[in-house]
């Protein structure tokens, strides 16, 4: 790939994705107030921009990445199906997190759903979201597969508020929880997916629960919460294991069996997602160098381990790990 070929595909994609996200954030906001008058309820605030952002950027940035390689971008419907995901997935965060629910009456709720007799406008607009998804997606039996190793995922990090947690288990919650939450995302779209394209899926969650989990190191200390960026005791091993992970992630690009230069888009958008956990390690190890060693994490203030992504130092390393990674 030539070096002028990458930044026009960049550029484009930034404007691309820039504008659309500003359009699908319009059009999920007045979804949502519509479902909202329905349902006779209204999400609280921090739930409903959750919902918004995620929708609005994932259509562009990941959704239509992927459908480059069939020559269109998402369709109306599928975009209904990935907002009604986002609503289930930010209510049943709220189930979980905030205990609104216990494990069972949310496994009631997602795998009964049919005999569940909601109580509250959170579990009537969930439940008529799940339901709807349900009944579109192609492959129910594999989607609710995945969806119950999202479930499990779900309850095991229950375990990461416990300092007596091992780093297999945590690794364990950490790729399960990533890499099915965004594989059942590639069920709403209509293709048929290959293996690899269906590898890719689920490599790349693995990748983006990594980058939010460096992202969140300052909040999850702080809360206390065990994941595998603030067990680090050596920057490096953390840096060669997040490696390991972009690596498989441009393996199963590569393995898609499309020709190499139609799946520029792609590779560029994904890499560009990879990217940010590099620019992440890349602040920890200043750290590490400033302190002659890495300090405990509960020891650094907020500005030491925020990522300020709107630093112009952040956004040229992010760049310049963009364009090494698309490279081959």
């Amino acid at each position: 790939m030539h070096f002028f070929q990458f930044i026009y595909i960049l550029i484009y994609r930034a404007f691309y994705i820039l504008l659309q996200k500003k359009k699908e954030a319009a059009f999920a906001a007045k979804y949502i107030k519509k479902l909202e008058l329905q349902f006779e309820g209204e999400f609280d605030e921090k739930t409903f921009k959750k919902i918004v952002f995620y929708y609005s950027l994932k259509v562009p940035a990941i959704y239509d990445a992927f459908l480059s390689l069939h020559r269109r971008r998402t369709f109306q419907h599928e975009k209904e199906r990935l907002l009604k995901y986002f609503i289930c997935s930010s209510v049943f965060d709220n189930f979980f997190d905030r205990r609104e629910l216990n494990d069972e009456e949310i496994y009631q709720i997602t795998f009964n759903s049919n005999q569940y007799q909601p109580k509250t406008f959170t579990e009537r607009i969930a439940l008529y979201c799940h339901l709807d998804i349900l009944n579109s997606v192609k492959d129910k039996t594999s989607y609710l597969q995945v969806l119950h190793f999202e479930y499990e995922a779900q309850v095991n990090s229950r375990k990461q508020c416990s300092v007596t947690i091992t780093n297999k288990e945590i690794e364990d919650i950490t790729l399960s929880k990533g890499g099915n939450a965004v594989l059942l995302c590639s069920f709403y779209l209509d293709i048929l997916h290959t293996e690899a394209e269906l590898n890719c899926w689920y490599k790349l969650g693995n990748a983006i629960q990594l980058v939010n989990d460096l992202f969140d190191i300052y909040k999850d200390v702080q809360s206390g919460l065990q994941t595998i960026p603030n067990r680090v005791q050596k920057v490096d091993e953390l840096k060669n294991y997040y490696n390991n992970f972009i690596q498989q992630v441009k393996v199963e690009i590569n393995n898609i069996p499309i020709q190499s230069s139609k799946k520029l888009h792609l590779k560029i958008s994904l890499m560009g997602i990879c990217a940010l956990g590099v620019v992440a390690i890349h602040q920890l190890k200043n750290i590490e160098t400033k302190y002659n060693g890495l300090p405990k994490l509960n020891t650094l203030t907020r500005k030491d381990l925020i990522i300020d992504m709107e630093k112009f130092s952040n956004i040229w390393l992010w760049l310049k790990t963009v364009y090494f990674l698309s490279k081959n």
